[in-house]
């Protein structure tokens, strides 16, 4: 099933926060941990703009039932274009039960952006559909407490599209879109 495939990726997620990497290129982890950033063309940390999204699931309750759904961002297109390399900056938690934010690929649906989401039977919450999961290479740059600073680096060229990051909160979903070249 879609859910015990994302959560093996979780799994495999957090272990490779446990690796460190050192490197001179590696930006300053910003002030403001609450953000998500992406690295400009001046090698600078940019934050992406929050999204709100909704979903029909009752994420917050124990599902009856296996259930298959949809997160929904309202409008078409995101405000931020991003090269289809970018390297993606965030704070995230390692801890036993903390699940990093996913990049997930958005498909348009009635002038919104959508992501398939499921709710397993006996679960709180949902699970973003596996194959709309972005696998991106992480890297922890740095880490204080149990806090890590860390890069998400997409595996690929990311395709032309609709692109947002998720995790526990959707009233902060992190939204960019990737053009073609020749745009």
């Amino acid at each position: 099933m879609n859910y015990h495939r994302c959560l093996r990726f979780v799994i495999f997620f957090a272990c490779a926060v446990c690796s460190f990497a050192q490197s001179d290129s590696v930006p300053v982890p910003p002030a403001d941990h609450s953000l998500i950033y992406a690295l400009t063309k001046e090698s600078q940390l940019a934050p992406l703009p929050f999204e709100i999204a909704t979903t029909p699931l009752r994420a917050r309750q124990i599902a009856k039932s296996t259930t298959s759904s949809y997160v929904e961002l309202k409008g078409e297109h995101a405000a931020t274009v991003l090269p289809a390399t970018a390297s993606i900056f965030l704070f995230t938690l390692d801890r036993g039960g903390a699940h990093p934010p996913l990049i997930v690929w958005l498909t348009p649906h009635r002038g919104s952006r959508r992501v398939t989401a499921i709710a397993e039977k006996g679960r709180e919450g949902f699970a973003i559909s596996s194959a709309e999961i972005v696998r991106p290479i992480p890297r922890g740059l740095a880490k204080t407490g149990d806090e890590v600073f860390m890069e998400l680096r997409p595996r690929v060229s990311l395709m032309p599209g609709e692109y947002a990051i998720i995790g526990n909160d959707l009233t902060r979903v992190a939204t960019f879109r990737v053009v073609s070249a020749a745009n």
